[in-house]
């Protein structure tokens, strides 16, 4: 039974990724509008075709190394056998995540242009044609990542040999979502400052050279890069999931219960039929006041399917007992829904926190980004209270329901913390959804700036642009939720797999019951070997404090050389192409795209290594423990970190969207000036650095129980 079920899930895996493409269909069957739109709509997908295809080489060289490290680092422990299958469930994690980012990127570019010719009979229609763009990206991540893991479960039986697929999506999506950052940032903030600062031309200006290359960066940043991102999220916390759950079923059963072990991949399953309802309610809404408004229901719609499905689910696996299991799942899903509608409040033009930014303009650019920096520290606050209160009542829970089956009440309050991230995570195929349509929208709106629509044109899609970037908002927000919650669940993943690798327990068919008794007093032994006085520890969690803001001064400087040469290219064409600004030449688009390209590549890479290679020497010299702290002290300080950076970023974005709706004196005014210096000192902290850190976060946990046999020989024992 527990076989076909993970059949089912592979089944359902692959319909939703073929329906991801069927949606592309469908948005491809929608006319691209006159040549003038077509042609700079080909300039952006050459641009972004041809920047994924540099980045894919990149990783994939990089991932070929670390899968060879791989299966050196881990057979003097495993055995070959066992360790060259780690290395290539890695490596198809990689190829898995970069699918995932290439198809969120073709969506995307495929349906732009298409919106923007929409737009000419509504602003409707072009939310319409966003819906399914940004459907075929969503439901292409959580389909992808169910198929991946269900084929390799099928295949090994063994979660543990499936830790090595979170942690080739986890890399992947650092240098997918790291690079695309880089490169979106590098771009719009160099168009910005001679664009919009110096020249006084409006956004998305043709004759701005850089205006191509900010319309690649939106597809590879925030369509490709997200696509990767949250993939490698459903991914790592599926297999965080998988681990809890086998151990625990041998704890209870003195064997594998398999259902207890697919059950993560059952609520990914329920998720994609969950998202399928929210999008055909989202795209049915023609009317609207807000054009958050079908989006909203949609998530609403989702939401209800899946609360009711879990139910079902929960009965079947774990019968009446899994009715505490089943209100941890809520808990979960209600605190994913709150951290979306927290997001608005940080970010939307309709609350205050925004119009604080946009009102302290009027006494220039300093206190724009004052304002714009206390916002994303106060809204630091009410997701992490969230958090908690979820933990919480979940972990208690999960309890309770491991008193009714004579589990240890602490690993059964671990399970409810599990229980509760995957139905967090069950909406995310619908907020990815709603996460696509913000680059859609968002390139829609330079089209139509670019290829000279009339002013009722750029009237229909300028709501779009403020609605791009409150749902890009939150799904940073929910990702960096998401990974808050996982952070008891990796790390006690984490601690399983420890005591399974000192119990020598690595062929799962021959486990014996002296075999679990032997496990579970290793499990019960591991907690004491982490004192918070060892040198070791304190040193683990000092590092792994440190990394998340290293790391995000290594992307933001990034992002600060490539501005930096953006900016020196745009001030060289309009100084060397005599008629650039009169109209009369055309700016050499390709050049900037060039330049945008070598530098994310080149500058992605040092801040990457230094992420996964951190883990590894820590472990090698200092052992496990030290492993586990310092992935606790960069969960710690990253969740915050990258709050403040998303949406402290987000709000002084939409603080100039707000100026630029005619308030405050409206375009051209020197509270515009200051506005638009706010959104270009905002723009790398919401797009590059912090929707990095809670990759950051998943890749250090995924890393970390791939190399554990390297860390059980540490050099030095303090």
């Amino acid at each position: 039974m527990a076989l076909s079920l993970a059949v089912v899930t592979l089944l359902i895996g692959l319909f939703g990724t073929i329906i991801s493409i069927l949606f592309i269909l469908l948005v491809e069957r929608k006319p691209k509008g006159p040549e003038r739109m077509v042609e700079i709509w080909r300039a952006i997908r050459i641009g972004s075709n041809a920047y994924l295809k540099r980045m894919f080489v990149t990783v994939l060289i990089i991932a070929a190394i670390i899968a060879v490290i791989i299966v050196g680092a881990l057979s003097f422990e495993t055995g070959i056998t066992y360790s060259s299958r780690i290395a290539g469930s890695f490596y198809l994690g990689v190829i898995f995540s970069l699918a995932a980012a290439y198809i969120a990127m073709d969506s995307a570019t495929r349906a732009n242009v298409r919106a923007a010719y929409a737009a000419r009979e509504s602003t409707a229609s072009a939310l319409r044609i966003a819906v399914l763009g940004g459907a075929a990206l969503g439901l292409a991540v959580i389909s992808l990542s169910l198929l991946g893991l269900s084929i390799l479960y099928i295949i090994f039986k063994d979660p543990g040999i499936l830790a090595g697929f979170g942690f080739g999506a986890s890399l992947a999506a650092l240098f997918a979502q790291l690079g695309g950052g880089i490169y979106t940032k590098s771009a719009d903030v160099g168009a910005d400052l001679v664009g919009k600062v110096e020249q006084r031309i409006p956004e998305d200006d043709p004759r701005n050279p850089a205006v191509i290359a900010d319309q690649v960066g939106d597809n590879v940043g925030d369509e490709a890069g997200r696509g990767a991102d949250l993939f490698e999220s459903v991914t790592a916390e599926n297999v965080g999931g998988m681990i809890i759950g086998l151990i625990i079923s041998i704890l209870i059963f003195h064997h594998i219960n398999e259902n207890y072990v697919i059950a993560p991949l059952l609520v990914r399953a329920i998720g994609i039929i969950g998202a399928l309802v929210g999008v055909f309610v989202a795209f049915k809404q023609v009317k609207f006041k807000d054009p958050m408004d079908p989006l909203r229901n949609g998530l609403l719609a989702t939401t209800i399917v899946v609360a009711i499905l879990m139910y079902w689910l929960t009965r079947y696996i774990f019968g009446p007992s899994g009715v505490y299991l089943y209100g941890a799942m809520l808990i979960g899903l209600v605190a994913g829904i709150a951290i979306a509608y927290i997001t608005e409040i940080y970010t939307s033009t309709r609350y205050k926190y925004v119009k604080f930014i946009a009102n302290s303009s009027v006494s220039g650019p300093a206190l724009t980004v004052m304002a714009g920096i206390s916002t994303g520290m106060l809204s630091t606050l009410l997701p992490i209270i969230v958090v908690v209160i979820a933990i919480i009542i979940s972990y208690v829970l999960g309890s309770v329901w491991a008193s009714l089956v004579n589990l240890d009440p602490s690993l059964g309050g671990v399970y409810g913390t599990t229980m509760a991230t995957m139905g967090m995570l069950s909406t995310a195929g619908m907020i990815l959804t709603m996460d696509g349509v913000g680059p859609i929208v968002d390139n829609a709106g330079g089209i139509v700036e670019m290829s000279g629509e009339p002013d009722e044109v750029r009237e229909r899609v300028d709501p779009l642009d403020a609605l791009g970037n409150t749902t890009k908002a939150l799904t940073k927000g929910y990702a960096m939720a998401s990974a808050a919650m996982a952070a008891l669940l990796l790390f006690q993943a984490y601690l399983l797999e420890v005591a399974r690798y000192q119990a020598h327990i690595f062929d799962l068919s021959t486990i014996t019951l002296a075999g679990v008794k032997e496990l579970y007093n290793r499990i019960l032994h591991l907690a004491s070997q982490m004192p918070l006085n060892s040198p070791a520890i304190i040193i683990g969690a000092l590092i792994g404090g440190m990394l998340p803001f290293y790391f995000s001064g290594q992307a933001i400087k990034a992002v600060t050389e490539g501005a930096h040469l953006m900016v020196e290219e745009v001030r060289r064409q309009f100084r060397e192409i005599p008629g650039i600004l009169e109209g009369r030449a055309k700016p050499d688009y390709a050049k900037a795209v060039d330049i945008a390209t070598k530098t994310s590549l080149k500058l992605m890479i040092a801040p990457g290594l230094t992420i996964t290679l951190a883990p590894i020497i820590v472990g090698w010299l200092l052992g496990w423990a030290a492993v586990g702290a310092l992935v606790i002290g960069a969960t710690v300080a990253a969740v915050p970190l990258a709050i403040v950076l998303m949406w402290g970023g987000a709000s002084l974005d939409n603080a100039k969207k707000y100026i630029e709706a005619g308030n405050l004196g409206g375009k051209g005014t020197p509270v515009h000036a200051a506005a638009v210096v706010g959104d270009t000192f905002g723009d790398p902290l919401k797009d590059t650095a912090g929707p990095s850190l809670h990759i950051l976060v998943k890749l250090l946990n995924t890393l970390s129980l791939v190399f554990i046999p390297l860390y059980l020989v540490a050099v030095f024992t303090l």
